[in-house]
């Protein structure tokens, strides 16, 4: 008798949430990594972690980079907000901290992906 072990629930940490809203963005106002870093005063590699969603940033990061996109603050964390509700509509755990297993946020991201798709 063998025991498949089940799949993890997908889930997604919020900071990746946000991330992909930045991503988004950027990409419409067709701005590069570094012009957002360099408004930070950090390193494009820095930038590109803070989007990929394996760091986080503070009020005021998130102030100059919503600044920088012409957009406030509140706005993109709304749009994160109504992202996470989708994805939990969807089964996908939405969680504060990014110790997820990989394979579950590998399975969020598929479906975050999905649905960034439709929207367009």
């Amino acid at each position: 008798m063998s025991t498949q072990a089940s799949p993890p629930q997908p889930a997604i940490p919020y900071t990746a949430l946000v991330g992909q809203v930045l991503l988004g963005h950027r990409g419409r106002k067709s701005l590069h990594q570094n012009d957002l870093a360099a408004a930070l005063g950090v390193s494009q590699s820095a930038y590109s972690r803070i989007e990929q969603g394996d760091t986080t940033i503070s009020i005021s990061q998130l102030r100059v980079i919503a600044r920088r996109l012409g957009i406030a603050p509140g706005d993109l964390l709304r749009e994160a907000d109504g992202l996470a509700e989708r994805l939990r509509m969807q089964g996908v755990e939405v969680g504060d901290e990014k110790g997820v297993h990989p394979a579950a946020v590998m399975i969020g991201l598929g479906i975050l992906a999905a649905i960034l798709a439709s929207a367009k």
